[in-house]
Parts: structure tokens; C-alpha cells; sequence
């Protein structure tokens, strides 16, 4: 099996950050050697490190750089990576002990480039009450590999001539969107790559409802500064200003002669487009068949889906409009979708 580094970026990931280092030294198939960046974490993170650096088997390599985001903090750590196998993830996952094995081992065929990684969590660690509608909302975050799905670099394989050919990660973004624009510029760029279709690392959800919205309001940044996704923030802002153009023109109708009503009705069935995602969480919540995810935590999915989609038109609209004149030279020579 092939030599590979495994690289990622941290910042105040104390809480779970020896979880994660115990369960990089339990795989089955070890790194050759460990790039981590630091942020500039002050909740000890790098101690914790440091300190587990020690007394690993593993071999480490720290690198410092206060400030940086998570696309630099990636390049920084491929650049300084012995190996031309890379494997990315993002400390604080949960990881089965079959995962490197699993991404590295696709390698032995000599044609593949890339390897994607999916990644899902773990159900049992579902519990309040913005965890659970953050479930029903992404249908059990069942894993559906099609065109569509994108590979997160919280579980991704690539040679460093990939990085290098593509370019590295877009430093110019200042908090999301790196690792999606990374992965469309390998399908554009012709690679040849796989999707390992087993979910093998597993994301820590966030605790509440305004932790959820803040973090759709970083991916609303990072889409709007690269100007990707216009068509599903234009789908979401459109179902939201007809969902909240509802309860007006039903007062509306009420005091409408007899006679114009008739001519107005037909507008209810174009309102119906401004409930889809209501809709959709209660079919999802069907599907899940689950007394945990019945219909009673319908209200908690709708204020959900209010508070994020709020905060991502919200903060799509400052990344287009509002960004800083060298991201928007940046984003010119952006040549994706």
C-alpha cells in the first residue's frame, strides 16, 4: 500500500481533538506522517497536541500560522507534506478504524487520481432538539452518490500533482466553499477519481438552533463570493419570499369583494411553491419511521428551516455584493459553476 500523508487544520478543537488522534492511531492502515495547521487555537488545542505528539508512534509534524483560514491552513500543510499521496480531513470527525485503509487502497489501481470519501453521523449521537430536526431535515443524511454530490476535504485522497495542476485551495474565500470549488475543479479538470461509496467518517452536528444557522450563514458566504450554487439561492429565496407573502395575501383575500375572488384563488396554488421545504420535511420525516422523528418535531424543522435559510440569503447576498475588490479579481478567474 502506498506512503501517504494525512493533513488537516484545527482551531479550538480541544474538546474532541485526542478522540480524533486516538482513532488516527487505531486505524487499520496508519499515515506515514501527520501535517497539522493551528489557527492560533486558545483553548489549548496545540497543547493538546503537542503533548500527544510525544508519545504517539505517529509521526507529526505542527505547523503555527495565527489567522489563517481553513483554505490556507490545507495548503500550507499539502506544501509541507513528504509524501505525493494526500489525504485530507477535518479534526473533531469521528472516524471508523477502516478508513484510510478503505481511501488509500484504491490507489493500487494506477489509473486513479482521486479518491472521495463520503461521510454521514452517527444517529445515537442525535439529541437535542436542533440536532434532531437537522436530521429529519437531511433525511437521515442517507448517502446518495450521484452527479450532484459533493466531496467534503474532510474525507478526500488526492495525488499532490492534483493540488498543484488545480491550484490549491482558493486562500481568497474567507470561511467556506474552499473544499466544494476543489472538488468541482477536479471533475472540470478531467481526473480520474472514485467515490468510496461507504460513509467511513462522521460529522459532529452542531448543539443549537443558532450554532445551525451560523453555519449556514458561512456556506451563503462562501457561496456568494464564488458566485457557485446561484440557482439554489435563487430557488430559496424565491420559496421564502412567496412562503412569507402567505399569511398577507390570505388577510388580503379575506376582505375582497365576492366578485374578485374568483380571479385571486388561482394564486394559492402558486403559494403552494413557497411551502416546499415544509413539505418536504414532513415526507422526510415520514421516511425516517422513527417515534424520535415524528411528526410532533415538525414545528423545530420549520423554525430551522427559517433561521437557516434566512442566514444563508442573508450572507449570500454580502458575499456577492460586498466582497473585497481581490476576491472579486479572484473570483473573475473562477471558471466553474
Amino acid at each position: 500500500m502506498k506512503s501517504f500523508t494525512l493533513v488537516s487544520t484545527i482551531f479550538n478543537e480541544g474538546k474532541r481533538l485526542e478522540e480524533s488522534l486516538n482513532e488516527i492511531e487505531n486505524q487499520s492502515v496508519k499515515p506515514d506522517e501527520i501535517v497539522i495547521v493551528d489557527a492560533g487555537s486558545s483553548d489549548g488545542s496545540l497543547d493538546i497536541l503537542n503533548k500527544y505528539s510525544k508519545i504517539s508512534k505517529l509521526n507529526f509534524k505542527i505547523i503555527v500560522e495565527k489567522g489563517c483560514n481553513v483554505a490556507r491552513g490545507r495548503n500550507i500543510a499539502i506544501k509541507n507534506a513528504s509524501n505525493n499521496l494526500i489525504v485530507s480531513t477535518d479534526f473533531g470527525c469521528k472516524y471508523n478504524n477502516k478508513w484510510l485503509e478503505t481511501l488509500v487502497k484504491y490507489f493500487d489501481d494506477e489509473t486513479i487520481e482521486v479518491v472521495g470519501g463520503g461521510f454521514s453521523i452517527n444517529e445515537s449521537e442525535v439529541k437535542t432538539r436542533a440536532q434532531i430536526a437537522d436530521y429529519i431535515l437531511q433525511n437521515g443524511y442517507k448517502l446518495k452518490i450521484d452527479d450532484n454530490f459533493s466531496v467534503s476535504s474532510r474525507s478526500i485522497a488526492y495525488y499532490k500533482y492534483v493540488w498543484e495542476k488545480i491550484g490549491g485551495y482558493h486562500e481568497w474565500l474567507t470561511l467556506a466553499a474552499d473544499d466544494t470549488i476543489f472538488w468541482r475543479e477536479i471533475k472540470k479538470a478531467n481526473f480520474k477519481f472514485i467515490i468510496a461509496p461507504q460513509p467511513l467518517v462522521f460529522w459532529n452536528r452542531h448543539q443549537n438552533y443558532k450554532q445551525f444557522a451560523k453555519e449556514a450563514g458561512r456556506y451563503g458566504l462562501g457561496d456568494g463570493e464564488s458566485k457557485i450554487n446561484f440557482r439554489n439561492f435563487l430557488s430559496n429565496f424565491v420559496e421564502t419570499i412567496i412562503r412569507y407573502s402567505i399569511i398577507p395575501f390570505i388577510i388580503l383575500f379575506i376582505f375582497l369583494p365576492t366578485n374578485l375572488k374568483l380571479y385571486f384563488a388561482p394564486i394559492f396554488v402558486i403559494q403552494l411553491f413557497g411551502l416546499r421545504s415544509y413539505f418536504r420535511a414532513i415526507k422526510y420525516s415520514k421516511n425516517l419511521n422513527n417515534k424520535k422523528y415524528g411528526f410532533k418535531n415538525l414545528p423545530m424543522c420549520f423554525f430551522m428551516i427559517e433561521t437557516q435559510r434566512l442566514a444563508y440569503i442573508k450572507n449570500y447576498i454580502k458575499g456577492w455584493f460586498f466582497k473585497s475588490n481581490v476576491q472579486k479579481q479572484a473570483q473573475k478567474k473562477l471558471d466553474i459553476k
